[in-house]
């Protein structure tokens, strides 16, 4: 039992990790539109349109309907919705000659409602190009808000067109970042400790510290490219929240430079503990205020929260959160693993130069 108390924090970190990874692996997504066979589309004809799905099941739904959308205004009904299989569907729209708007050529999103998997919206699903209309007269197009839409709730992660099954990446790559900061923050705390006391075991802590954050940075950015590669197409993009975080492990991969440059003894606890908070102050306009004031592909960018409704639903959060406590005890647990080969190591040549 005095065991279990000493180590509580691995038990619960491994009980949490457990817990993350079989969740973030098995709760399946949503329904979600995916895509339709056209994209261009004329006014004034009637079109048909193929649309593939993810994780829907048409055939078990006795109502379906889907509305074409212009402007979060003006909705056009489908005359026609018939269920190819459980993943397909073709939905017939009678496109009015003229645009409800003052556009020649309009974006419109794709919704599609049955009563067994509900609501789903394709943003930006076709082109409609036809003649200058008057707003005051949309004709077919109705003005009224879509009204009854069928909800199914699930235990499952939102459906997001760009992301896909990707979305499970959030409960690796972004907790490994906040457990990295946090990690960071508990060697800056030593190196302070180290220079107030001159203890130098404090040193050990501080490296310990310093490997682990910076492994698990390293973890961050290949989950990152990995990522990266399937949602923009590359595995580095030059994405300002790319450079900024390759600059940060950088400078802290320097630390381990600067320690090996250096013999043991209390100067090089001193003058690597300074360089420790130098680096960790230098990471929070790296990685929290630089990215925010330029443009990226992360969520974040332009001064916007970079976890907000759209990033992350409160199915997600249930897995999310115990993720970034389990990772970060996780990295602490085996950072106590270095300090204590460090410290070996340190005793063993003070005896050696005793």
């Amino acid at each position: 039992m005095e065991g279990f108390r000493k180590h509580w924090y691995k038990w619960l970190s491994v009980a949490i990790l457990v817990y993350v990874i079989a969740a973030g692996m098995l709760v399946p997504l949503r329904p979600g539109l995916m895509k339709t066979d056209a994209f261009n589309i004329q006014a004034g004809e009637s079109h048909e349109l193929t649309v593939q799905s993810y994780n829907t099941f048409y055939s078990k739904a006795e109502n379906h309907r889907a509305w074409l959308r212009l402007h979060e205004e003006f909705t056009l009904l489908a005359s026609e919705v018939e269920v190819v299989d459980d993943r397909h569907i073709k939905a017939t729209f009678d496109i009015p000659e003229k645009m409800p708007t003052s556009e020649r050529v309009a974006m419109a999103s794709l919704i599609v409602d049955t009563d067994y998997d509900g609501s789903m919206v394709l943003p930006a699903a076709v082109s409609i190009i036809g003649q200058e209309g008057l707003e005051a007269d949309p004709g077919p197009w109705l003005v009224e808000p879509i009204r009854d839409l069928s909800h199914r709730w699930t235990w499952s992660f939102p459906w997001r067109n760009i992301l896909e099954e990707t979305i499970r990446n959030t409960y690796y790559h972004v907790p490994m970042w906040f457990g990295m900061m946090l990690i960071f923050l508990l060697s800056a705390f030593y190196a302070v400790k180290l220079l107030r006391t001159g203890d130098q075991r404090f040193d050990s802590r501080v490296y310990s510290l310093n490997l682990t954050g910076t492994i698990l940075g390293l973890l961050g950015i290949f989950t990152g490219a990995i990522w990266a590669r399937y949602t923009w197409g590359s595995y580095w993009s030059g994405d300002i929240k790319q450079d900024m975080a390759a600059i940060t492990l950088l400078i802290f991969m320097a630390y381990f430079l600067l320690r090996e440059a250096m013999s043991p003894g209390v100067k090089r606890g001193r003058v690597t503990a300074v360089y420790t908070l130098f680096a960790f102050l230098a990471s929070i306009p790296l990685l929290y205020i630089i990215p925010r004031m330029q443009p990226s592909l992360h969520p974040g960018s332009g001064g916007n929260p970079g976890f907000g409704g759209d990033d992350l639903d409160n199915t997600m959060k249930t897995v999310f959160y115990p993720a970034i406590i389990g990772w970060t005890l996780f990295s602490y647990w085996i950072s106590n693993v270095v300090y204590r080969l460090s410290e070996l190591k340190r005793r063993s040549l003070e005896k050696n130069y005793s």
